[in-house]
């Protein structure tokens, strides 16, 4: 969920709320929950709506994080209530306050936190912007004292990200740091986690560590300073350490070497190099073993001046960010977190691969060629709508029938009514590519199966697991019907020979 003030740079009292008149009014403008008044509506994402409020007594303001009814079930209840326990259990400056829970008359759960004035950390490196090293320093040190305190109290944010790191900017106060969202926060003494159900995929495409990406069951502070790696790197030169599209990017990071922020900029010192890198290792334990140990290793960063809070710029308009995680997504992030083996390994990295291409849009990127699906908007995944109708059969009439050269003399110069023919039916609006994704979809699916008849063990020799490498590679690289129908054979005959070794019971 978007953190509560994201939208703008600070909430003023308003003594009526308004609505566009474009929009039918907010029912919950105007409603006491609690002790609070909600008087605007401020900011928006996948989760829910923030909305700021006034105690009518004493004028102090708040924020209330409403969610969205769709969403509502008991698991995202939870995860909500989650939040509040994290946050609350931690108690530090540089973590933000949430006061209050409840539900309203529709059961829709909300909570109520401080109102932050100031700007998300991603407004500062939006447009590839990078920050200078001082700045940098000045962000990772708050950052990494906020997430120190989290980790000591047992608590891992799990989603850590620029969106989440809010540099508040008070009037007459010095700027700070604070963390938001720990909507996916693992509490690590609990051991009735609701979050952690089969299937539920948590944190943010590219900033997921790679034993997020792989469902480990042990995720712990080092899976946070993965994250702060990711974030390090993208201050510094105004990207990310992995570039494409979402799924690639997991797939990298699983097993790809990071490149040096110094082949983006040239001049870092060589200890920004060895940090960064040593937060972006694949292993949690080669990574520094805490947050105060990346503080320590912060100092020792030769600086031109002083650490500095970043300059303050004029933030760009951004539409409210949805979630991340498609279906698409969501299916090779299953794929992969499935028991080890190297028939499952192998597995996972081609699923990623083949299933990214097209898929997942969360940056700006050319859209596709005509035949390919058409590309969804850059940031609602969730709200992009039906598809699209095809064109027409996939074998359209060129026109109608020519006519004859002249009247046919033998009768007269009159045609015998010519006879209708069959009926075409058109096939399915199924795009290659959705077939494509059922076709990967039914391998996984299908080894599962495997799996389970031979009692809960990896059913596939290297020899098996290499013919389901060039199948899935056959598939995912498939240009015509006619190739997928070619991979398709392949892959029923690669069943039939499993089905043959474990038939089931």
């Amino acid at each position: 969920m978007k953190n509560p003030n994201s939208s703008r740079s600070g909430a003023r009292p308003a003594a009526k709320p308004s609505s566009r008149a474009s929009a039918p009014p907010d029912p919950l403008l105007g409603m006491q929950l609690g002790e609070f008044v909600i008087q605007e509506r401020i900011g928006a994402g996948g989760m829910g709506v923030v909305y700021r409020a006034e105690h009518p007594l004493i004028g102090k303001q708040a924020a209330i994080k409403v969610m969205r009814m769709e969403l509502v079930s008991q698991q995202q209840v939870q995860r909500l209530l989650l939040e509040a326990r994290a946050v609350n259990a931690v108690r530090h400056p540089g973590i933000i306050d949430i006061f209050g829970f409840g539900t309203l008359p529709d059961e829709r759960p909300y909570v109520t936190m401080e109102l932050l004035q100031g700007r998300p950390l991603s407004d500062f490196v939006r447009g590839k912007r990078r920050m200078d090293l001082e700045s940098v320093v000045w962000v990772m040190d708050q950052m990494l004292a906020a997430l120190g305190a989290a980790h000591r109290a047992g608590v891992v944010h799990r989603d850590l990200k620029p969106a989440n790191v809010f540099i508040v900017e008070a009037p007459e106060t010095p700027v700070a740091v604070k963390l938001v969202d720990f909507g996916i926060a693992k509490l690590l003494e609990s051991r009735d986690n609701p979050l952690t159900a089969d299937g539920l995929v948590l944190g943010t495409p590219e900033f997921m560590s790679p034993e997020q990406i792989r469902g480990d069951t042990v995720v712990g502070p080092a899976t946070d300073l993965y994250a702060a790696g990711v974030m390090m790197f993208q201050l510094l030169t105004g990207v990310r350490p992995f570039q494409g599209e979402s799924v690639q990017v997991m797939f990298a990071h699983l097993e790809q070497s990071p490149p040096l922020p110094s082949s983006h900029l040239a001049g870092l010192p060589k200890e920004v190099d060895a940090l960064v890198l040593q937060l972006l290792a694949k292993n949690p334990a080669s990574r520094p073993h805490s947050a105060e140990a990346v503080r320590q290793q912060l100092k020792r960063i030769p600086l031109r001046s002083a650490p500095h809070a970043p300059s303050v710029a004029k933030p760009e308009p951004v539409p409210p960010t949805g979630d991340s995680l498609t279906p698409s997504t969501r299916e090779a992030l299953k794929a992969i977190r499935q028991p080890p083996g190297i028939g499952w390994a192998l597995l996972g990295a081609l699923v990623l691969l083949s299933v990214g291409a097209g898929v997942i849009r969360l940056r700006a990127v050319p859209p596709p060629p005509p035949v390919e699906i058409p590309v969804v908007s850059v940031i609602h995944m969730a709200d992009a709508g039906p598809d699209e109708p095809d064109a027409g059969p996939d074998e359209p009439d060129a026109g109608p029938d020519k006519p004859d050269a002249g009247p046919d003399k033998s009768d007269g110069g009159r045609r015998p009514p010519k006879p209708p023919g069959p009926k075409k039916t058109p096939k399915p609006s199924t795009s290659l590519e959705a077939q494509q994704n059922k076709l990967l979809g039914q391998i996984s699916a299908f080894v599962a199966t495997m799996r389970k008849r031979n009692g809960g063990r990896d059913p596939m020799s290297n020899r098996d697991s290499q013919e389901q490498l060039d199948i899935m590679d056959s598939i995912s690289k498939a240009k015509t019907q006619m190739d997928l129908e070619l991979s398709q054979q392949k892959l029923d005959a690669w069943k039939r020979r499993l089905e043959q070794r474990f038939p089931a019971p």
